[in-house]
């Protein structure tokens, strides 16, 4: 009990030392507390262009004095489209040196193209404006603009990405999960936050535990399409109509690794955002028995009472969840 005590006071004092002691220096801020004025970053113009029947490529320049909001603007970008199936088209911005992070390879694993599609008989039709630099996506079969980033200036700086995306007025909005907001999402002053986070009690209108930067616009009779953004980096995505209309990504870093899927139905275009991101894991034989989850068991002797009484009440029970308190405990069925 005396070394214990010892310890105590011990700790005590150098806690109080360190209170004491001069403040540590704050950490220098990224930028100003003001908010940033970001019409007067100059975007960027296109170069070096070169078309294939399958896409094309290009570079991207600042086309102006870098107003380094967030952090520094990039100088130089690479544009890559390609037509990977005639319903995928795939829009890629990022880096000409190659060293912003990008969602590695292992652990997501790229689609490819199918190698008998071209830009004259894809469903989605690419067009651009060299400068100040912007592009849409269009509908072939009834020349509709699904995606216009005229809107806004494209910003592309070492913590801060923007693009922002011109959309038909009163548009109907799924997706952009994991969140508690309705089905069909609000279009006006309304900020989705992709951010992952332990939402205690599942509060109404927050971010959950997974991201999914991927929307459904549904278009009635003219159909539906979905936009994926393959960008693991925390983001808002802003929709408002304060301005005409628009959706807006606000990343923290990463590159504009679009998919667009054209559809037209909304079970097409889940069949071909599956193409993307990959098909759903089968479920374990043991995943479809009866689970009992609860926060807040003391120890393990509690669980382990839990599933005798399940026993005693002739209950089947295939798994335990247990989290926080009892996540530190080491339970080995090894000998020893």
């Amino acid at each position: 009990m005396a070394t214990l005590l010892t310890r105590t006071l011990g700790a005590a004092l150098v806690l109080s030392s360190l209170v004491s002691a001069s403040p540590v220096p704050a950490l220098l801020s990224r930028q100003s507390t003001d908010a940033a004025d970001l019409s007067a970053c100059p975007g960027y113009k296109a170069s070096n262009v070169k078309t294939s029947d399958t896409g094309l490529t290009a570079s991207l320049s600042l086309a102006g004095t870098a107003c380094n909001a967030y952090g520094t603007d990039l100088t130089d970008l690479t544009l890559t489209v390609e037509y990977q199936t005639n319903e995928r088209l795939h829009v890629k911005i990022q880096d000409a040196g190659n060293q912003v992070y990008q969602v590695p390879a292992s652990v997501f694993d790229r689609p490819s193209s199918s190698g008998n599609c071209s830009a004259s008989s894809a469903d989605l039709i690419f067009n651009y404006i060299e400068s100040p630099f912007s592009f849409t996506v269009l509908r072939r079969s009834t020349n509709e603009t699904l995606f216009d980033t005229s809107a806004a200036s494209l910003i592309f700086e070492s913590q801060y990405v923007r693009l922002r995306t011109s959309l038909p007025a009163s548009p109907s909005l799924y997706g952009l999960g994991e969140h508690t907001d309705p089905f069909m999402l609000n279009t006006t002053n309304y900020t989705r936050t992709i951010w992952n986070r332990d939402a205690y009690l599942i509060p109404p209108g927050t971010n959950l535990y997974g991201d999914h930067p991927v929307y459904f616009d549904h278009r009635g009779a003219n159909g539906t399409h979905g936009v994926f953004l393959l960008n693991s980096d925390g983001m808002n995505i802003v929709i408002d109509d304060t301005a005409g209309q628009y959706l807006e990504y606000n990343t923290l870093g990463g590159v504009l690794d679009f998919y667009f899927m054209s559809g037209p139905s909304p079970v097409q275009v889940a069949q071909q955002y599956s193409e993307v991101v990959g098909k759903s894991a089968m479920m374990p034989y043991w995943g479809f028995g009866f689970h009992q989850c609860r926060y807040g068991m003391q120890d393990v002797y509690e669980v382990a009472e839990v599933v005798a009484n399940y026993s005693l009440a002739n209950i089947p029970l295939e798994t335990m969840w247990t989290v926080r308190r009892t996540a530190a405990i080491r339970v080995s069925d090894h000998d020893g």
